[in-house]
């Protein structure tokens, strides 16, 4: 698991607190998901943000403590995975697209 700090001193009020982004294992080992929840709560208990891809399980796990600690959660639309192409939303069909 990887764990960065993300600069917001630009960003909204609720986010001056500080904030830090969480990344993992696409199969993260009962030991990962232990050491995502003691940092989340950790960083949660002093009033840090939490960012994470909730479409992984550790992007899960960190949403659900950062919920259950009351601080701010962040979504990320786009991770990039070591060695794999960026993870984002699935391309919308041609026929949905509005031509202009």
């Amino acid at each position: 698991m990887r764990v960065f700090v993300i600069d917001t001193s630009n960003m909204g009020q609720e986010l001056q607190g500080g904030l830090i982004g969480v990344v993992g294992s696409v199969f993260p080992t009962a030991e990962e998901k232990k050491e995502c929840v003691d940092t989340v709560a950790r960083y949660a208990a002093d009033g840090w943000a939490i960012a994470a891809d909730p479409r992984t399980l550790i992007g899960r796990l960190a949403a659900l403590t950062a919920e259950t600690a009351c601080v701010p959660f962040l979504a990320f639309d786009r991770v990039p995975q070591r060695g794999g192409p960026v993870v984002g939303p699935p391309p919308v069909p041609a026929a949905a697209r509005v031509l202009d």
